[in-house]
């Protein structure tokens, strides 16, 4: 970015000195404002012109050695080896002068020294004394530096001062840009060559985000590449932005100010920044004003959260800890509350267990609770992971812990998975009472582990073994959590089941939550229950009262998702339900009802909810017969929340979507929808015939009857073993029956023969067992291939009308 103005002064005053007539200019502004760019187009236009430059650039590390900066101006003089650095500095001051003096009568020369705040003293008196004695030399002073002093200041300041208020020194002043020097900078190729409308347009977001300071404006025109075509009126703050921001920082004062700043967040006073700082409060004024006047900041607040960010990101470990800490002290004595000081905290920890502080356990547990009630689980997890490993009592490290798991069910189902084994052990060691299971239990049962969730059931079964009637509802809470296992695995337990297979004890009062206690600051809602424990699929008695009551606990599912109340092992079984109801008219108030999940306040930090919802729409279109949409709300489901997200579930949206796929002729589709991995215990739980099923009629569309038939079958086989009565939404023997079995077209003999070849026997083993001889096996064989269309006895074995014994004796 040309500065034209300043440039053209600047050429006035090189003028001025090919004439004899020595001058100095000074140029001045905040970090970013380009002082160093302005300098460095002056001095190439210096050298094109003929004249000598000698540059030099000054910084803190260097701020120590003696002479430093006069000896890189002179370091580029053939033959002198610099001043020599005597303790009396007027020793080396004429011969610097007489060296100048020399160059100047061949050229005019450029003395041009950046950041000249940073000069070591000696260089500093230096260039002071020749700005006297250059009125008659063809020599020219160029510096660059702040405009603000630091709040310690060198003790080259006092010269470098003094040369700023020399006489024969111009004083040049760079600022940020206004609106309109933000705009002719858009319109410029460093800016993106907007038209002037657009550049016009544009400008006022891209000068709030960075004050007009142009640093930050190359850095957000160097980001925009990686952003796509400016289509928004707001720019996009990338890594350039971020390195430009800490670019314009200075260690020692104005990096301790921001980093400080940074860290209290919304928190930030004159006050707060200068006890954490640990300096007097007028120190932490002009700091600010420098951080301010650079277009960092704008009503002592930062004006871009990328900037904030950046600072964030380079604070080193050690630092951020001490910085957050202290945030926590000064936060508490104050009285601010609790998530303002768990976010705090929680930045303080590092990875490991963290110092064991009640009072730090409370504040986060009640942080957690206020986040959970926002409808930001996200926030919620990370408080009580924070306040997990600080807390020293067992009995209270179950609850957050269960709290935790069904926090980050909420947000990120996959990341439960580390919190598996926790909650194994401590249902284990006893730690939950039966009211309190629901969750842990169902998060197991979501995730594939029917075996620990078994063994954790045995365990609550003992926990009042002996103490006669059962204390506080644990027994009703124990039937119904067993009972909910069993409902999800049948094999966990024998659940007297209706047509509907809902377990006949469930009762219509909602998910176990007995007791009114909370992890999180004793609110019954503050407390995420996980996939567990719910109120789906209720119906147990036969005819209208089994479907009333099946109806009704998909609604109350539905509506449970709205309200954010609903713990999620009852959202498996709300899903088998919704298979199971009879009454396909009112799929249409449950689309309604599963729609509002998607507006309610935090959907977007609960993807697990929008997932179920979505899933659960699919069902519902599928029902309905709208392949279109069940497709849609399938898809939605699954790139909401990854398969292994999904759990056992997982199967739910991928059947509703391949059945959607094979009712819309999209063959490649579904079948690429069953290549996606499934968990093998997805096939112990009520979800495996539905996906059987899904299968089962793609294979059919395909025309793969004998793999269709096998999965039809196996999908019949399930519901018998289980008790489930089949409906509309899991007839196996629909599509089954409009492809004959072709296992039915053998012989009685072909029969027997393809029996135990599918059972791996030899054609010697079959015929010693059926007393004929190998070839008569062999001509049944290739009657079998044929009349099956299959090739070879691993076909065979998987045809579900294979299976069964077969006794010895002569085929007939």
């Amino acid at each position: 970015m040309r500065r034209d103005r300043e440039l053209g002064r600047l050429r006035e005053l090189l003028e001025a000195t090919r004439r004899g007539e020595g001058r100095a200019a000074l140029v001045t502004g905040s970090p970013g404002t380009g002082k160093t760019a302005l300098l460095r187009a002056f001095t190439a236009e210096a050298a094109d012109a003929g004249a000598l430059v000698l540059h030099a650039s000054a910084s803190p590390a260097e701020q120590g050695i003696p002479l430093g900066v006069a000896g890189q101006l002179l370091s580029a003089v053939p033959g002198f080896t610099g001043p020599d650095p005597d303790p009396e500095p007027a020793a080396a001051l004429p011969v610097v002068r007489d060296v100048l003096r020399e160059l100047a009568a061949a050229a005019p020369v450029v003395v041009a020294v950046d950041d000249i705040e940073y000069t070591d003293e000696l260089s500093a008196r230096c260039l002071l004394y020749l700005c006297g004695r250059i009125g008659a030399a063809r020599v020219m002073l160029l510096g660059t530096g702040s405009v603000h002093q630091p709040p310690h200041p060198p003790a080259a300041a006092l010269p470098v001062a003094e040369l700023a208020r020399h006489p024969r020194c111009l004083a040049l002043a760079l600022t940020t840009l206004d609106e309109d020097g933000v705009a002719a900078f858009l319109r410029t190729a460093h800016g993106g060559a907007a038209d002037p409308a657009e550049a016009r347009r544009l400008a006022p977001a891209w000068h709030r985000a960075t004050g007009g300071n142009p640093r930050l404006l190359h850095a957000l025109a160097e980001d925009r590449p990686q952003c796509g075509p400016l289509r928004s009126d707001l720019p996009v703050a990338a890594a350039a932005f971020k390195r430009a921001v800490t670019g314009c920082l200075r260690p020692g004062g104005t990096l301790d100010t921001a980093r400080a700043l940074a860290v209290l967040g919304p928190s930030a006073t004159l006050t707060a920044l200068a006890r954490l700082l640990g300096v007097p409060e007028r120190a932490v004024g002009p700091l600010m004003d420098v951080l301010t006047d650079t277009g960092l900041l704008e009503s002592g607040r930062f004006r871009h959260e990328a900037a904030r960010a950046a600072v964030l990101e380079e604070l080193p470990p050690g630092e951020s800890a001490r910085l957050h800490s202290g945030a926590v002290a000064l936060l508490r004595a104050d009285g601010a509350g609790a998530e303002t000081v768990a976010r705090h905290l929680v930045a303080a920890d590092g990875p490991g267990p963290a110092a064991a502080e009640p009072w730090a356990v409370d504040v986060l547990a009640e942080a957690a609770g206020q986040a959970l009630r926002a409808a930001r689980p996200k926030a919620a997890a990370g408080f009580l992971d924070a306040a997990y490993r600080r807390c020293p009592d067992p009995v209270r490290r179950a609850e957050l812990l269960d709290a935790l798991a069904g926090a980050a069910w909420e947000s990120d189902p996959a990341a439960v998975t580390r919190h598996l084994p926790a909650l194994e052990q401590a249902l284990d060691a006893g730690w939950f009472a039966a009211e309190r299971a629901a969750g842990p239990l169902g998060l197991l049962l979501w995730h594939g582990r029917p075996e620990a969730a078994a063994r954790a059931l045995d365990g609550l079964d003992g926990q009042d073994a002996g103490a006669g009637e059962d204390l506080a509802g644990g027994g009703r809470a124990r039937r119904l959590l067993r009972a909910e296992a069993a409902y999800v695995y049948p094999e966990l337990g024998a659940a007297p089941a209706g047509p509907a297979g809902g377990p006949a004890d469930w009762s219509a009062d909602g998910p176990v939550n007995g007791s009114p206690d909370s992890p999180v600051n004793g609110s019954p809602d503050s407390r995420v229950n996980g996939p567990a424990g719910g109120s789906a699929g209720r119906a147990a008695s036969p005819g209208q009262a089994a479907e009333a009551g099946r109806t009704a606990a998909v609604e109350r599912a539905a509506a449970a998702l709205v309200s954010r109340q609903h713990p999620a092992p009852g959202v498996t079984a709300a899903l088998c339900a919704l298979l199971y109801v009879a009454q396909s008219d009112r799929a249409g108030h449950w689309h309604a009802l599963l729609r509002e999940t998607r507006t309610t306040p935090g959907a977007l930090d609960a993807p697990a909810r929008r997932a179920v919802a979505a899933a659960a729409a699919a069902l519902v279109h599928g029902r309905l017969g709208r392949h279109a949409e069940a497709a849609v709300e399938a898809r939605r489901a699954l790139e909401l929340l990854a398969p292994e997200a999904w759990g056992i579930a997982v199967g739910m949206p991928l059947a509703a979507a391949v059945l959607a796929a094979t009712g819309l002729g999209a063959h490649e589709e579904a079948a690429r929808l069953l290549r996606v991995p499934v968990p093998e215990a997805m096939f112990r739980s009520r979800v495996a015939p539905h996906y059987l099923l899904a299968r089962g009629r793609f294979r059919l569309a395909a025309e793969q009857p004998v793999a269709a038939l096998g999965d039809l079958h196996a999908c019949r086989d399930l519901m018998a073993r289980w008790g489930i009565e089949p409906c509309e939404a899991l007839d196996w023997s629909t599509p089954a029956a409009r492809h004959q079995d072709p296992v039915a077209r053998l012989s009685r003999a072909e029969r027997r023969v393809a029996v135990l070849a599918a059972q791996g026997c030899t054609n010697q083993v079959i015929a010693a067992r059926l007393f004929v001889t190998a070839s008569t096996v062999e001509q049944h064989l290739t009657k079998v291939y044929r009349k099956l269309r299959v090739r070879s006895r691993t076909d065979l074995a998987g045809l579900a009308g294979l299976a069964g014994p077969v006794g010895q004796g002569r085929p007939a």
